[in-house]
């Protein structure tokens, strides 16, 4: 993602019956872990991400860049009507001298739609430096289906 803050921006989970989903309409908490392919708009980095996005209980949601590998996002999730769902969460990474370092936060608000097999949507990223300042902000989209068991 923008920034030098490349990682997990993508967001994304379910609905049906599969082992990765819930039943569309009617309320029920979405679950699993989806495969994802998300790209930021341009000006953007315009590389795709491979990610893996996952709904769990407690509307914990959890996002992992995997190709190119990124540090892991944590945050929560909400089920909207008709199979969408709307996302939030957080990254960090370190400055620029490694682990320790101020470095740079980023917050990820996605939203999107679930259907049986394959799940799409938006995304809007901030990435805040260590005082707290936005120094840089985005959108972009993804796409992908279901991890079966």
């Amino acid at each position: 993602m923008g920034a030098g803050a490349a990682g997990a921006v993508a967001v994304g989970s379910v609905a049906g019956a599969s082992s990765a989903s819930a039943s569309e309409g009617n309320g029920s908490a979405l679950s699993g872990s989806w495969v994802i392919t998300r790209k930021d708009d341009p000006p953007g980095d315009p590389t795709k991400v491979t990610t893996v996005i996952s709904f769990a209980g407690g509307r914990v949601f959890l996002s992992h860049d995997i190709a190119p590998a990124g540090p892991p996002g944590t945050g929560t999730w909400a089920s909207l009507e008709g199979g969408a769902f709307k996302a939030t969460f957080w990254f960090g990474q370190p400055g620029p001298g490694g682990p320790g370092s101020p470095g740079v936060s980023v917050r990820v608000r996605a939203r999107g739609r679930a259907r049986r097999y394959s799940i799409s949507g938006t995304y809007r990223f901030s990435v805040f430096d260590a005082s707290g300042a936005v120094v840089d902000s985005g959108t972009g989209s993804f796409s992908g289906h279901p991890i079966e068991a």
